[in-house]
């Protein structure tokens, strides 16, 4: 089911008055990718899948993300992402009761880089839009010092990196 910004956010809405029912305590969720980009209004867009950071969740808080439909859970080892994000990200105003982030455009145009398809490249050009470039360049250079990080997935990077500089002279 393709979901815009009002469909995600009855969604986690629907979560909240769940984990208040069953008193499931749930810790923060980061959302990345299309659905980060439409809760927060970077893209007006709609998205079938939910991206989140795999904070390890517990089973009992598994149950919460069924409610969402198709979750992806996207692991920081396979994700070009910059230490500090979780600092950087914005909370989504709707959500009261259980804290929902959406990170930062920079730390997204920087994912973005990660994969670096078609879909990702149209998507950078809208997000340099509203982003500070300066910014990004420093969580390039983050990214390019992580360990925690696959060794394909940084070579990736660090290819798609010179092709992102040189497509939006950043």
């Amino acid at each position: 089911m393709n979901m815009d910004k009002q469909a995600l956010i009855s969604a986690f809405q629907d979560m909240e008055d769940f984990a208040i029912l069953k008193k499931i305590d749930c810790p923060p969720i980061y959302l990345l990718g299309g659905s980060a980009c439409i809760v927060e209004g970077y893209l007006d867009r709609v998205t079938r899948d939910i991206d989140i950071i795999d904070l390890h969740y517990s089973a009992n808080v598994g149950r919460l993300f069924r409610i969402l439909g198709e979750v992806d859970y996207l692991d920081i080892y396979l994700t070009t992402l910059a230490e500090g994000y979780s600092q950087r990200a914005i909370r989504v105003r709707e959500i009261k009761h259980i804290e929902v982030y959406a990170l930062s455009v920079e730390d997204i145009i920087v994912t973005k880089i990660g994969r670096y398809s078609g879909k990702d490249k149209e998507d950078i050009k809208e997000l340099l839009k509203k982003a500070n470039k300066e910014t990004i360049n420093v969580l390039i250079e983050d990214v390019k010092k992580r360990e925690n990080i696959s060794h394909i997935l940084k070579a990736y990077f660090l290819e798609n990196v010179k092709k992102f500089r040189r497509d939006f002279c950043v």
